[in-house]
């Protein structure tokens, strides 16, 4: 495989909604052996890496892309519509290769030039600090996309002298690291309803010393490399593939529904399905609110970061992540409330093997119910109009 080079005017001139696009045909090709493998398949992997799709948060002084928020919405939707699996993996890769902004520079480059990087940052490990560093281990789920990562991320609380410090901000130290993967153990354990071509292995990060320049705070990490992109923060960064990801899936699920009724699905007794007016005020009603969600998730992502671009204060930049978040939560609603819709009015088209249809209500359920597409991201948004004080995280 050659090694990414990137033009200077890549991410100017080169249309990545459009090369999305184009792979498409190649990843409905792979669907069902991504399907049955649990994982990836290599063809996919491969043209996602020669078209540089994988480092589309990439910091542009890294050799990446650093996409505007709609560019990374309209790029993971596309690959999401074309599979759910294959656009959930990319997401977790292209969010965990994003942190490379957060690294010192000699870790930055090695990850931004990587083939892939996946993880799993929620807290399951130690990090005890030391004088050359943090002595770091945890035994971690989810580490979805890792079957073609070259490094792994972690997170896990921060421990000084052998016990927790004192909060900062309310918030606990929580300390996340990345770490080749060789230095890690996968297991091959993925056996689940949906999303399940994600690969998203458990993974084992048995104790080693890492430099201080691996890791990056949680909760208060500021871009190293990079623009005000990665001013959002890891996690709220980390949304904005998956957001897309929920509206891709929803898009493919209401395509599908609309192939099966025009291909003449019909009940005894009652006129075609399509036919029917409460099956197409439901379908019109869906696709505007897919597009009203996605008009959202555009406008509030956009807004946060043209924010932080022009200079904000720490609390109105917490004010406008509250609100990205509750954004997320929202379109997810959305989206799996227009996939049960198709899914629902597919009848046996949609219950029989093989199904696209199936397929999407499937990955929708698992994948929306991640923990950042929590409805209490409603209520700490509600707090704020009410003059009451958000959780601060």
């Amino acid at each position: 495989m050659p090694e990414y080079v990137r033009n200077e005017d890549a991410a100017a001139s080169v249309d990545l909604t459009n090369l999305a696009r184009g792979l498409r045909p190649l990843i409905e090709s792979e669907a069902d052996r991504i399907e049955q493998d649990g994982t990836m398949s290599a063809p996919v992997v491969d043209a996602l890496y020669d078209a540089g799709l994988f480092r589309l948060l990439v910091p542009e002084s890294l050799g990446g892309f650093e996409a505007s928020p709609s560019t990374i919405l309209d790029v993971c939707e596309e690959l999401a519509f074309a599979d759910g699996s294959v656009g959930w993996s990319f997401a977790q890769n292209t969010t965990v290769m994003a942190y490379s902004a957060y690294l010192a520079p000699e870790f930055a480059q090695p990850l931004a030039s990587a083939r892939a990087a996946a993880g799993m940052f929620a807290p399951l490990g130690m990090a005890h600090k030391e004088a050359s560093g943090f002595r770091v281990s945890g035994n971690f789920f989810f580490g979805s996309g890792c079957g073609h990562a070259e490094y792994m991320g972690g997170a896990a609380m921060e421990m000084h002298d052998g016990e927790m410090p004192p909060f900062v901000d309310d918030l606990p130290l929580l300390r996340a690291f990345i770490v080749p993967t060789a230095q890690t153990t996968i297991k091959q354990n993925w056996d689940v309803m949906g999303l399940r071509g994600t690969g998203s292995f458990d993974f084992d990060i048995p104790e080693q010393l890492v430099d201080p320049g691996q890791t990056f705070s949680i909760f208060d990490a500021a871009g190293i490399t990079g623009g005000p992109l990665y001013g959002l923060g890891p996690v709220p960064l980390g949304t904005i593939s998956s957001v897309a990801w929920a509206l891709g899936v929803a898009c493919r699920a209401l395509h599908e529904i609309i192939q099966i009724t025009t291909a003449g699905r019909a009940r005894m007794g009652s006129d075609p399905l399509r036919e029917q007016q409460i099956f197409q005020r439901d379908l019109g009603r869906h696709a505007k609110a897919i597009e009203a969600a996605r008009l959202l998730a555009h406008d509030t992502y956009g807004t946060t970061v043209a924010a932080i671009t022009k200079g904000i204060s720490k609390e109105e930049r917490k004010r406008l992540v509250r609100e990205t978040r509750a954004a997320a939560s929202y379109v997810v609603h959305v989206a799996k409330a227009a996939t049960v819709f198709a899914y629902e009015a597919s009848g046996s088209s949609g219950l029989r093997n093989p199904s696209l249809l199936q397929r999407c209500f499937r990955d929708m359920y698992v994948g929306a119910s991640h923990l950042v597409f929590d409805e209490r991201n409603y209520i700490e948004i509600a707090k704020t109009r009410l003059g009451l004080e958000p959780l601060p995280f």
